[in-house]
């Protein structure tokens, strides 16, 4: 495992003291935690901001629109209604 130094402020330190207390954990270990916790919503804050501008990169798209537009019309072709005379387990 590697070994990281920080500098925090007085007050930050001691609440990192107090919380960690409270969990009995040590400081290394309540300071570790908070960072993985960090890190996976990091990661997960950029994915949904890749997902976005993937997203509007469609709508700017006339080659992309033009394709869900046939996907569309596809799936439109072949949607059947359902039986209203039907009775079924959720009736």
């Amino acid at each position: 495992m590697s070994t990281l130094t920080l500098r925090l402020p007085e007050s930050l330190e001691h609440q990192i003291r107090d919380l960690a207390a409270r969990q009995q954990l040590t400081r290394s270990d309540f300071a570790r935690r908070a960072l993985e916790r960090f890190v996976q919503q990091t990661q997960q804050e950029l994915a949904l901001q890749a997902m976005v501008e993937a997203t509007q990169s469609i709508k700017t798209s006339p080659l992309l629109q033009q394709h869900i537009a046939e996907m569309s019309d596809e799936f439109s072709a072949t949607e059947v209604e359902p039986d209203k005379a039907a009775k079924g387990w959720w009736q």
